[in-house]
């Protein structure tokens, strides 16, 4: 036993509460390893001058680890604006190129197709050469005269369909093949 000793020599006996204070503070050492732990322990020992004092130790090891962490953070956001970059030159480039090229020949081709004839023009070419109609030189007419042709045309088509019916069934009745 190591009381005699101690209390001889001046020393005096450390409890159990002080032991497992030690402890601890030597787990945190082997754990500032880890970005988290370090900036909770910088902000614990900052707030007290004297825990600071005493274990320095630890205060400059997690120091070091958050600003090894920070470069690491730097650095990988270098990396991630390095890869966007080269996806954007290997895909983006070439898809708005293409899209832009597209976009531009659609252009050149519908300017290359021949004008469309105006309606209006058409209209006044007609009515210059005399070949318009009373409906199409836009004279007075009466809606009876516009149904009136229609009508005709229709009685026409029905005449004409029924010819056809006509000389189909004759052929048949004949022993020939209608078509």
């Amino acid at each position: 036993m190591q009381n005699d000793g101690e209390m001889r020599a001046g020393k005096r006996r450390r409890s159990l509460v002080e032991v497992e204070e030690e402890r601890v503070w030597a787990s945190l050492y082997r754990r500032t390893a880890d970005p988290m732990i370090a900036a909770e322990l910088v902000a614990h020992l900052e707030k007290s001058g004297e825990l600071r004092f005493q274990h320095s130790g630890l205060y400059l090891r997690c120091k070091q680890v958050l600003r090894r962490e920070k470069a690491r953070q730097v650095r990988l956001r270098k990396i991630g604006a390095g890869i966007r970059w080269a996806f954007h030159m290997v895909i983006g480039a070439p898809l708005g190129f293409t899209g832009r090229l597209i976009r531009n020949m659609g252009a050149v081709i519908l300017a290359s197709l021949p004008e469309r004839e105006d309606r209006a023009a058409a209209q006044l070419h007609r009515l210059k050469s005399g070949s318009a109609s009373q409906v199409d030189a836009g004279e007075d007419v009466s809606p009876s005269e516009i149904v009136h042709p229609l009508r005709e045309q229709a009685a026409t088509e029905s005449r004409h369909q029924a010819n056809i019916g006509a000389s189909q069934r004759s052929t048949r009745r004949a022993g020939g093949r209608a078509r």
